[in-house]
């Protein structure tokens, strides 16, 4: 009876360490996950804005915008040549 009862207390002490090594562990896998719960956060709006940079609206009217600054710049080529030939 004393030896059933030491052996119970010998297993319970082991079941114990387990279930603290087992918390532990899981507490460590609940912070990889937060943290890649961060980090996918974090990529996912970083790739929303290179797509919002990227959108075929975007790039009409950065398209738009050259188009225009290449037009100016004809212009005041066109203008200094005229005026260097004054």
């Amino acid at each position: 009876m004393v030896a059933a009862a030491a052996i119970a207390r010998y297993q319970i002490r082991q079941l114990e360490q387990q279930m603290s090594e087992l918390r532990k562990a899981m507490q460590a896998n609940e912070l990889r996950l937060d943290r890649n719960d961060m980090t996918t956060s974090m990529t996912e709006q970083r790739l929303n804005v290179i797509a919002q940079m990227n959108s075929p609206e975007n790039k009409e009217r950065q398209a738009r915008e050259l188009e225009g600054l290449r037009r100016d710049v004809d212009h005041l080529e066109q203008t200094v040549k005229k005026s260097s030939y004054s």
